[in-house]
């Protein structure tokens, strides 16, 4: 999972998909001396992530909110990776909570909520290390939680909302294809011809043609500006879901 997530981004050159074996740190300098934490050194990581794991897989009382934000801090406590310790740790609360039955899918991502507020993020977690103050840092994750599922909820209303209208401007065509396509981007807002061409079975030609409608009426973007190989987006799709909730 780790190798894919830093495959072609920040961190590809960082051994994605190996364990750290060197020591690393966090701090505003390149020198562990200024260091604000230093995890674990590279030989301990092994024993580390087997008992994070064997905790992760145990029954408990506990609810699953809390021990995904225990989970959460142990993950990012161990540093195992020498870069997209974050991204990764972060991927992990959906993952959990989708495993746990609190989310039907992984649609809840905390990145934004942490990232606006990466020093108080990282605050808590050193607070935990240095005074042992879980509640602090478990009131910070849940607030977290609900922040994101409020506005995860926001951005499903007007999704739908999106669809609805959607649904009324093409269900009279006379083509049932361009329904079926503006109903598939809701599921994939990036495409090509020939990606349309197979989730309709059509000719590439048909395709074409029902992409070329719906760039003419605003759904559609072309974001290569060549004249082959095109590659279009979704766009009103795409800024719901990427958009600042308060912009939107």
């Amino acid at each position: 999972m780790h190798d894919r997530l830093l495959s072609g981004v920040r961190g590809d050159e960082a051994d994605p998909g190996e364990l750290r074996t060197t020591q690393n740190f966090i701090g505003s300098t390149p020198y562990i001396q200024d260091a604000r934490y230093v995890p674990p050194p590279p030989n301990e990581i092994p024993d580390l992530l087997e008992d994070l794991l064997e905790y992760a897989n145990q029954d408990t009382d506990l609810h699953p909110l809390l021990r995904t934000g225990l989970i959460h801090y142990q993950f990012e406590t161990v540093h195992p990776f020498l870069d997209g310790n974050g991204r990764l740790g972060r991927l992990l609360i959906s993952l959990l909570l989708q495993r746990d039955g609190l989310l039907p899918e992984p649609y809840l991502y905390l990145s934004s909520y942490f990232n606006a507020r990466r020093s108080e993020y990282v605050d808590h977690l050193l607070a935990v290390s240095q005074r042992g103050e879980w509640e602090e840092w478990l009131l910070f994750f849940l607030r977290g939680v609900q922040s994101q599922a409020d506005e995860a909820h926001q951005r499903a209303n007007l999704l739908v909302d999106l669809r609805e209208d959607y649904q009324q401007r093409y269900q009279s065509e006379r083509s049932e294809n361009i329904l079926e396509l503006v109903m598939r981007l809701f599921e994939y807002p990036y495409l090509d011809v020939n990606t349309a061409a197979k989730w309709l079975d059509v000719e590439y030609s048909t395709a074409n043609r029902l992409i070329g409608q719906l760039e003419d009426d605003g759904i559609l973007e072309e974001l290569t500006g060549k004249a082959r190989n095109r590659f279009y987006r979704a766009s009103e799709i795409f800024n719901i879901i990427n958009k600042p909730i308060d912009r939107l």
